[in-house]
């Protein structure tokens, strides 16, 4: 296990790598970001998502990391979802126009 696994923070960024590799990660964190991510106690990382809504900060306080990463793929999927099924959507609209 490597340093970075054994914080929080760490434990968070390796669990997000492993669910939805890296494009979740760098659409939230620049890298500077990531870097501190990393190497953050639970306190460090919920300084790092200061003005996140309530639901986040709620679980960074209360839930494990992997659990946290868990629900914010879940929330990067919803999203996609939905971003997807407007498209669809709008093609609809615009093709019987």
């Amino acid at each position: 296990m490597s340093d970075e696994d054994t914080t929080f923070g760490g434990r968070l960024y390796s669990e997000l790598r492993k669910l939805s590799g890296y494009n979740l990660v760098t659409g939230i964190m620049d890298y500077n970001a990531i870097q501190q991510l990393k190497a953050a106690d639970r306190e460090g990382t919920l300084k790092l998502f200061r003005g996140s809504s309530y639901e986040v900060i709620q679980l960074l306080k209360s839930k494990e990391p992997e659990e946290v990463a868990q629900h914010f793929v879940a929330k990067a999927e919803e999203a996609k979802s939905v971003g997807t099924e407007l498209n669809s959507m709008m093609l609809i609209l615009i093709s019987s126009i």
